[in-house]
């Protein structure tokens, strides 16, 4: 998971796009690519479904774009449905109805080298996660002046 998240790095820094990391608080690791929102939901969409879609192809192996869970088995599901109108997505600080109460949580990518699950932080590291989230590393986490490019 973590090797995909990497990867998804790499290819936003290819086009110019700053992303962050953030413990999901469930399974997964979620890519967050802040854009200023000067584009239509469907321009959006499709950047997002084509930059999945190329990972996809580029790495089947490791990622896929199919909704349904039997055919993903070992593979990354990259859902590019998060991003049209109405979708919904983990908010970072978010509790999580899941036993033990996991909190999803943004990460520096140096951070991502080290941590072992998605679920490392619960509401009961309140207090640790409001000491990180002042310092330097996660003050500027999820800002990003950019625009999303144009698709050719």
């Amino acid at each position: 998971m973590k090797a995909g998240a990497f990867q998804l790095r790499r290819s936003f820094d290819a086009i110019g796009l700053q992303s962050f990391p953030l413990l999901t608080g469930g399974k997964g690791i979620h890519v967050v690519v802040p854009i200023r929102p000067e584009r239509e939901w469907p321009e959006v969409r499709a950047f997002a479904k084509a930059f999945c879609n190329t990972l996809t192809e580029a790495d089947p192996e490791r990622f896929t774009v199919a909704l349904r869970k039997d055919q993903r088995r070992g593979r990354i599901f990259l859902d590019f449905l998060r991003n049209q109108r109405t979708a919904t997505a983990v908010l970072p600080y978010s509790a999580r109805a899941k036993s033990g109460t996991p909190v999803a949580a943004p990460i520096t990518w140096d951070e991502l080298e080290r941590v072992d699950c998605a679920d490392a932080f619960s509401v009961g590291d309140a207090e640790r996660l409001l000491s990180r989230a002042r310092q330097k590393p996660l003050l500027s986490w999820g800002l990003a002046d950019q625009s999303l490019p144009h698709l050719s």
